[in-house]
């Protein structure tokens, strides 16, 4: 078997999105790192893509079979094998932490049920760690997708070329973050940076806005029609709003488009009640490994 490494360069995008897509169909360990989340971490302001050439993919005539990647920054890793190439899976761990391991080790999440890779990352030195993810599930067909919205507020997608600001303002609010919203250059140019993800589609980004103009609420889903799934990233609401069903309204909204669009399921990382209220169920759950220097 002839197996060609490569570095990752931004022309290998694409490449990685188709790769992440056949992998969650054919293989639910690795649900947890869908496309959706590989492009919402790619886009994000905190993602450095001046490391992104450390990014490895292993080819097997001209596919990928096999990935390392960092999550936003060196010091987490995510690591994958197509099935039928398990054979290199010793080969990409070591690459994983000689590459991505930084001050603080690196850690790298397995799902609780796979005892394959377990038993892998435990014969190289990982140890369990408290950290764990958490994924839900929501089958579309089984739930209703109705929601009331209060006096004073509508519910629509967001318009990429017109809604920077009032983005960034509901994101820096619903996120708690403290201060004044920052709305100088730079930050404004790496929220249209966001909202520029390849495969977004913002018919199914939907935010609550009340009768001054303002977004109080916020939910991004994202689906592929190569899929039969949507992806739940980010959901926010600011707090004067909160209690009064709007975050209910926009994730309801987002997964009544995207199943108009042929999903058949949707996925969130989260162990949050507020999904759970909302049909979700328990899927998978995911704990951290960690190597330590």
């Amino acid at each position: 078997m002839k197996i060609d490494f490569r570095n990752f360069d931004i022309s290998c995008y694409d490449v990685v999105c188709n790769f992440l897509i056949t992998l969650s169909q054919d293989d639910q360990q690795h649900i947890h790192w869908n496309w959706a989340r590989w492009e919402w971490m790619f886009f994000h302001p905190e993602f450095n893509r001046d490391l992104m050439d450390s990014i490895g993919l292993w080819y097997w005539n001209d596919d990928v079979v096999g990935i390392a990647t960092y999550d936003h920054y060196f010091g987490e890793a995510f690591i994958a094998t197509k099935p039928g190439f398990e054979e290199l899976d010793k080969d990409i761990l070591e690459y994983a932490i000689a590459t991505f391991t930084n001050e603080n080790g690196l850690g790298i999440a397995v799902k609780d049920t796979d005892t394959y890779t377990l038993d892998l990352l435990q014969s190289r030195g990982f140890v369990k760690n408290d950290q764990s993810e958490n994924i839900l599930e929501l089958t579309l067909e089984n739930v209703s997708l109705d929601y009331i919205t209060p006096e004073g507020i509508t519910v629509h997608n967001i318009d990429i070329e017109k809604d920077l600001d009032r983005h960034h303002n509901v994101l820096w609010k619903g996120f708690e973050n403290e201060g004044q919203v920052p709305d100088d250059e730079t930050t404004l140019n790496k929220q249209k940076e966001m909202l520029s993800a390849t495969n977004l589609n913002s018919s199914l980004h939907i935010a609550a806005e009340n009768d001054e103009g303002e977004y109080v609420a916020y939910c991004g889903v994202w689906y592929s029609q190569n899929t039969d799934y949507a992806y739940i990233e980010p959901v926010c609401t600011i707090p004067a709003y909160r209690g009064k069903g709007l975050g209910h309204a926009v994730v309801l909204e987002g997964l009544k488009r995207s199943y108009s669009l042929g999903a058949k399921k949707a996925y969130v990382i989260s162990d949050n009640s507020f999904y759970k209220s909302l049909g979700f169920h328990q899927h998978s759950h995911y704990t951290f490994y960690w190597y330590n220097i």
